[in-house]
C-alpha cells in the first residue's frame, strides 16, 4: 500500500480502533484530531498524502498561533502520534512522522477537587426518601467511594456488584481492563437501600437503570450530578463525574492511602498518572504528620 492517501490511512485507522473495541469517545478523539488535521493539509493539496515531520511541525505552529492552548494542541498531537505509530506497524510508512517531533508540554495544573465541606453538602443534597432519590444517593457514594469512571459506573451491571464481599467488577476499564474495586459501609448500605427499591424484573441488566428499567447514558448521569450540585448550592464550583474521581482520590491518599493501591483502584497503567494525587493532597498529607507524627508522639509526655 506504497503512497496511500491520507484519507485511506484514516479509514484504515478507524476501522481497526473500532475492530478494537475502544471506547467511543477514544474514536471520537482520534477522528476530530485527524480531521483538523487533513483540513490543514488540504490547503496545499487536496487529496493530501501522509504528512511529513515538517508539515506536523508547521500544523503545531499553526495551531498554537489561531490561540489553541498547549494542552489541547497536545491532545490534538497524541492523536495523531498514535495514528503515525500505527501506520509503522502496519507498513504502512517506513517512519513515524512524529519521529523526532516535540509535542509542547502544558504547565502543571492540579485537578480540580472539591472540599470536605462541599462533598458534605452535596451527599446532604442527594439524600432523598424517593426512588430516584435513593438511587442518586447510592450513585453519587459509588463515585465518592470508589473513583469509578462515568463510562465504567454506566456500564456496571446488575451481576458486577457482590454485597457479599463488598466488591465491584469493572469488566471494561480504560484500555479494555477487568479490574475489582471495593465499597466501605456506606457505600454498602447505600446500595443495599438502593437495590430494595430497583428491583430485579427489569428488561435491562443495567445496575443504574432508570424508572422504566433502561440502562441510564453518560449524559444522563451528568446532568444527574449537575442538578445534584445546583441543589447543594455549589455554583462556584465546577462538578462532574470526572472530579469527583479527583476528589476521591485525593482524599484516599489524605486518609492514608498508598499510591500504589490507588494505581490500582483506578486503573491507571502507571504510577506516575497517580502520583499527581500525592503532590495535591500535600497540604492534606503535612496536617496529618503533624497529628500523627511518630517521633513526636515517642515524646509526647501528656501520653
Amino acid at each position: 500500500m506504497e503512497g496511500i492517501t491520507f484519507d485511506a490511512a484514516v479509514q484504515v485507522f478507524v476501522t481497526y480502533c473500532k475492530a478494537k473495541a475502544l471506547a467511543d469517545r477514544t474514536v471520537e478523539t482520534y477522528t476530530s484530531s485527524l480531521k483538523k488535521l487533513r483540513g490543514f493539509l488540504a490547503t496545499a493539496d487536496e487529496e493530501p498524502e501522509i504528512p511529513s515531520s515538517v508539515q506536523i511541525r508547521g500544523y503545531i505552529v499553526h495551531l498554537l498561533g489561531a490561540g489553541l492552548a498547549k494542552t489541547s494542541v497536545g491532545i490534538h498531537m497524541r492523536s495523531i502520534r498514535c495514528f503515525c505509530n500505527f501506520l509503522v506497524r502496519e507498513g504502512l510508512v517506513a517512519t513515524s512522522p512524529m519521529k523526532n517531533v516535540e509535542i509542547p508540554k502544558a504547565p502543571n495544573r492540579y485537578p480540580e477537587i472539591l472540599s470536605v465541606d462541599q462533598i458534605k453538602r452535596l451527599v446532604r443534597a442527594a439524600k432523598q426518601p424517593a426512588w430516584t432519590g435513593i438511587r442518586n444517593y447510592a450513585m453519587l457514594l459509588t463515585f465518592l467511594d470508589t473513583g469509578i469512571r462515568l463510562g465504567e459506573l454506566v456500564a456496571l451491571e446488575l451481576e458486577d456488584v457482590n454485597l457479599r464481599d463488598l466488591s465491584i467488577r469493572i469488566r471494561k476499564g480504560k484500555g479494555d481492563k477487568e479490574r475489582y474495586i471495593f465499597m466501605g459501609r456506606k457505600l454498602f448500605q447505600a446500595i443495599r437501600g438502593w437495590l430494595n427499591v430497583r428491583g430485579i424484573a427489569t428488561p435491562e441488566k443495567a445496575f443504574y437503570a432508570s424508572r422504566k428499567g433502561s440502562r441510564l447514558d453518560l449524559r444522563n448521569v451528568e446532568r444527574i450530578i449537575e442538578r445534584l450540585a445546583m441543589k447543594a448550592g455549589l455554583q462556584e464550583v465546577r462538578v462532574t463525574p470526572h472530579i469527583l474521581r479527583h476528589t476521591m482520590a485525593t482524599m484516599y491518599i489524605v486518609n492514608g492511602g498508598d499510591p500504589f493501591s490507588l494505581q490500582r483502584i483506578l486503573g491507571h497503567s502507571s504510577i506516575s498518572t497517580t502520583q499527581i494525587y500525592v503532590n495535591l493532597a500535600g497540604v492534606g498529607l503535612r496536617e496529618a504528620h503533624a497529628k500523627a507524627s511518630p517521633v513526636d508522639r515517642l515524646f509526647d509526655t501528656t501520653r
